[in-house]
């Protein structure tokens, strides 16, 4: 009998979003597309951006819309979908997702399970609190069951997981972007002309959704405590999210409505985030941030928070500058320093870009996953 080592890989994820989890799976499924020991598919339960790219890739996404199937349709669907395909690897993200993927390995419509976990839940309250413990616990019991491995993006998150979940089946592949991909599609000049930032002026910002995990409160407090410092610095926050009004309107407030542009969605946030003369990080919990990879593979001076991943990417005073979450007085006071210091900012730019090109390469996330999916892998004998 001739042997069929073509593995055959199915990742489900939401793809309601286009954030941080979304953009690394698109990266590793397009870096994975050209390797001719995968049979690549993706099982998303929205048809969004990331839905899109995938399809530009030459990936074509099976779409089984949440919005309209109630979770037992999905999983008749999912099913239907996977005894076709005959999947040797099925890779999850998220609970809803995981939770999907140990039921097809237990119809044994699925080999091995692997998933990924990106980041710390974010906290909620009221029905949408007991909605996630539910799905959390559900998902912990699926998992000590049904899964082979457990990918997380930090060395904070496996540690925080290994008192859950056996450490042979816990694993640490840090998030990875490939620079060449970030494409600036128009200068900095013009950026900050659209946004009236003058050029005498030292911009700070971020990017992202905007929710209460990513601390933006806190990066307006900072943004205060630098302005009546430093007048001559305009801020920058782009992204959507249920916060933003909230946010606007404290900022307004604060007496910083004409000093914090809210971009709002962009689809050139590279454009944006390439504009900032320093970049920050406020956020009260992460895996490794996508955006802190791109901000660094652009040369940004970044200002973090050392929460979750965060200190696994920045070397402190060396690639970035790490303070004490939830402090804004730290987050201002570093800032100040590299307004002052332009030899500093030159410096962490360097350094920044080399970090990411030596440690957080798509290459280096490609080569380990694929042997990951290799160990797990066993040769079936073709008919």
């Amino acid at each position: 009998m001739a042997i069929d080592d073509k593995i055959r890989l199915l990742h489900i994820a939401s793809g309601d979003l286009w954030a941080g989890a979304e953009m690394q799976l698109y990266s590793l499924l397009e870096s994975l597309r050209e390797n001719k020991r995968f049979e690549i598919s993706a099982l998303l339960l929205n048809d969004g951006k990331l839905a899109a790219n995938l399809r530009n890739s030459g990936i074509e996404p099976h779409i089984i819309p949440e919005s309209e199937y109630g979770f037992r349709r999905i999983v008749t669907a999912a099913a239907s979908y996977a005894e076709k395909k005959k999947f040797d690897i099925v890779h999850s993200h998220r609970y809803k997702e995981n939770i999907l993927a140990a039921i097809l390995k237990r119809r044994g419509l699925a080999k091995c399970l692997v998933q990924t976990v990106h980041g710390a839940g974010e906290p909620f309250t009221g029905l949408a609190l007991l909605k996630s413990r539910i799905f959390s616990t559900l998902n912990d019991y699926y998992t000590r069951k049904y899964f082979d491995r457990i990918v997380t993006v930090s060395e904070d998150l496996r540690r925080r997981l290994s008192k859950k979940f056996p450490s042979a089946k816990l694993l640490t592949f840090h998030n990875a972007i490939d620079p060449a991909k970030l494409a600036i599609r128009r200068s900095t000049q013009e950026i900050r002309t659209e946004l009236g930032i003058r050029d005498d002026h030292i911009l700070i910002g971020s990017a992202g959704r905007m929710v209460q995990v990513k601390g933006y409160d806190r990066f307006i407090m900072m943004a205060k405590i630098i302005r009546d410092k430093s007048p001559k610095t305009s801020f920058i926050l782009a992204g959507e999210g249920p916060q933003r009004e909230a946010l606007m309107k404290m900022a307004a407030e604060q007496g910083l409505g004409g000093a914090i542009v809210f971009t709002g969605f962009r689809d050139d946030v590279y454009d944006i985030i390439n504009s900032l003369d320093i970049f920050v990080i406020s956020s009260l919990h992460e895996g490794i941030p996508m955006v802190l990879l791109e901000a660094m593979a652009f040369g940004k001076p970044v200002v973090a928070t050392a929460v979750g991943g965060i200190g696994e990417v920045i070397e402190d005073g060396v690639s970035g500058m790490l303070v004490p979450t939830d402090d804004p007085s730290a987050l201002a006071e570093s800032c100040l320093r590299l307004i002052a210091d332009s030899k500093l900012r030159q410096s962490l730019s360097q350094q920044s870009r080399l970090r990411i090109e030596r440690e957080f390469s798509i290459n280096t996330l490609r080569r380990r996953m694929v042997e990951l999916y290799e160990n797990l892998y066993r040769p079936r004998p073709s008919v």
